[in-house]
Order: structure tokens, then C-alpha cells, then sequence
């Protein structure tokens, strides 16, 4: 997952210039993951990635 979250990453600065001097660091993704043992839906994967 890293490495497509890297490549996205940099996809992004290279395409939009400007996000460059909103995240100057290049840390486009924000450290963290989702973890669920019951009640697992699309709805509330879309939500958790949204917010």
C-alpha cells in the first residue's frame, strides 16, 4: 500500500503544481488505518476515506 500511496503522491505534486506549496513537506497522505471486526460496509469505507 506504501508504494501506491507514493506514487499517487507524487502523480499528484507533478500534475498540480501548486499542492507543492500547500503540503511543502510532500506528505500528501495522512499516517493511519482502518481496522473493523463487525459491521463492515462500503458506506462507512467511503465515509472513513472521505473524512
Amino acid at each position: 500500500m506504501g508504494y501506491l500511496k507514493g506514487k499517487s503522491a507524487l502523480m499528484m505534486f507533478d500534475k498540480h503544481a501548486n499542492l507543492k506549496y500547500k503540503f511543502g513537506n510532500r506528505h500528501f497522505w495522512a499516517e493511519g488505518y482502518y481496522v473493523s471486526t463487525v459491521g463492515l460496509n462500503e458506506a462507512t469505507i467511503k465515509k472513513y476515506i472521505q473524512d
